[in-house]
Formats: structure tokens, C-alpha cells, sequence
């Protein structure tokens, strides 16, 4: 067998045990959509309570507070399982699998985000539905497919973030503290609770600077027709650039961060 289908196989199997580990807690997926119901759930009853001038009526702002609340579960779970993932087999004294498997550990580890990528993007994509038929989320099914490969690209854009934070993991090996400060930093300039133009202007350019924003402006206009601030193209040539050049990065830093580990001979410890 060539190196390049050992390699294969072997990121499918990492996949398939983290599909499996995931499915043996029967509960989690339903757990998982409960919660961004209830979120869903109290931001719908906040938006009735006040009057947004950005937004012509309370039903308006909800379906932007929705969209970018489903979103934020998408990042949460590529940022949040990767490291904590990683911290878990370092203590378990498995990560040992990933080292001498045929993928390498920089390969085996990025493997581990597959799995918790698409579970989200799927369970996403049921809780945009359920938000739809509960609430008075004016979903535009005429366009709502086309979010799909937008939100591939963007969780291909999102991936990096993790890949840096897992890196982190093994080289320090105590930083999954550090995961939901960044997460609710990226959520407070990417406009996932209100529009960023609202942020003073010494905040309002790290909007610019990250592939969150253009992501959630494709979606919302994509499932609940709100209006672009940039053309579409030029949305979708932003978020590939991101990952097109992050993606690299990441992985060198990750490529890096075991071979360091390596010399020190602390890649096993945690």
C-alpha cells in the first residue's frame, strides 16, 4: 500500500472512531441543538423588549441574532473540540497513536477536526429549520441552499483558528482556558450579536481583518435576506483568500509545534 492511501486511511479512521465516540453519547446531539434552541429562545423574547434603529422592526433583528447565534455554535465547536480533543488524549497517554500512524501527529490532529466540522454544520442546519418553524425566522428558501457551500468555506476559513489553538495545546499544553475568551472576542468584532459599524472606531477595523464578518453577511443574506455591505464576490474571494493563506500558516505552526515538542521530548507529556 502506497504512503499516500496508508495516509488516507488513516485520517478516515480518525474520523470514524470520533464519529463512533461521538454517537455513544446518544444524548448529545440533542443536547447540543437544545441549547441553541434556548439561546434562540431568549434572544427572541430580549428582541421583543427593545427597539433597534438599525433594524426596521423586533422580528428583523431576531432573524440577524439568529443567524449569527446559529454561526457562533459552528465556531464554538471547530475552536472548542480540536484543543480540548487534543488536551484529552495527551492525558489519556494515546496521542502516542497519532506519532507513529502513517499520518504523522500535525496530520492526525488536523484529522480531528473533521468530524466536529460537519456534526456542527449539521446540526446547524436542523436548528435553522426548527428556529423557522417555532419562531418568525423568514427563511428565503429560494436562496437558503446556496448557504451551504458558504458555510463549508467558511468553516474551512474557521479551521485555522482551531489548528493554532491545538498547536498551542501541545507545545504548552494548559491554554483550552484561553479557548471561549477568544471565541467571545471573535463573536464581539465579527457581528454576531449586533452590526459591527457599531463598534467605536479604534475596534471597528479588526472586523476587517478576519473571515467572520464576510461569513455571516453571505449567510444572513443568503437565509434571511438582509442586505450585503459588500458585492457577493468579493465576500466569497475574502473568506477563500482567508483560508487559502491561513490554512498553510496553521499547519506549519502545527508542523512546528511537534517538532519542538520532539527536541524538548515533551510531545507525550501534559
Amino acid at each position: 500500500m502506497s504512503s499516500t492511501a496508508e495516509m488516507r486511511d488513516a485520517m478516515i479512521g480518525v474520523v470514524r472512531r470520533d464519529a463512533m465516540l461521538f454517537w455513544s453519547y446518544r444524548t448529545r446531539a440533542v443536547s447540543q441543538t437544545l441549547a441553541v434552541f434556548f439561546s434562540l429562545t431568549v434572544f427572541y423574547y430580549v428582541s421583543k423588549l427593545v427597539g433597534v434603529r438599525e433594524f426596521p422592526s423586533t422580528d428583523a433583528y431576531f432573524s440577524y441574532v439568529a443567524i449569527g447565534i446559529v454561526t457562533l455554535a459552528v465556531l464554538t465547536a471547530t475552536m472548542t473540540a480540536l484543543p480540548l480533543a487534543v488536551r484529552q488524549e495527551l492525558i489519556a497517554g494515546t496521542f502516542e497513536r497519532f506519532v507513529v500512524s502513517p499520518t504523522g501527529a500535525a496530520a492526525g490532529v488536523a484529522a480531528m477536526l473533521i468530524f466536529p466540522m460537519a456534526s456542527a454544520l449539521s446540526i446547524c442546519t436542523v436548528q435553522i429549520i426548527l428556529a423557522a418553524l417555532v419562531f418568525p425566522l423568514d427563511v428565503h428558501w429560494s436562496t437558503a441552499p446556496l448557504a451551504l457551500p458558504v458555510a463549508l468555506l467558511g468553516a474551512l476559513s474557521f479551521a485555522p483558528f482551531a489548528l493554532l489553538m491545538a498547536a498551542a495545546v501541545i507545545t504548552l499544553k494548559q491554554v483550552t482556558g484561553a479557548v471561549p475568551f477568544v471565541t467571545t472576542a471573535l463573536a464581539f468584532v465579527g457581528g454576531f450579536f449586533f452590526p459591527v459599524r457599531l463598534l467605536p472606531d479604534s475596534v471597528e477595523w479588526m472586523s476587517e481583518v478576519q473571515p467572520f464578518t464576510p461569513v455571516l453577511d453571505l449567510l444572513r443574506h443568503l437565509l434571511v435576506n438582509t442586505p450585503l455591505h459588500d458585492p457577493a464576490w468579493e465576500s466569497v474571494l475574502k473568506i477563500a483568500a482567508f483560508a487559502l493563506v491561513l490554512l498553510p500558516v496553521s499547519g506549519l505552526v502545527l508542523r512546528g509545534a511537534v517538532a519542538v515538542c520532539r527536541r524538548r521530548g515533551t510531545l507525550i507529556e501534559y
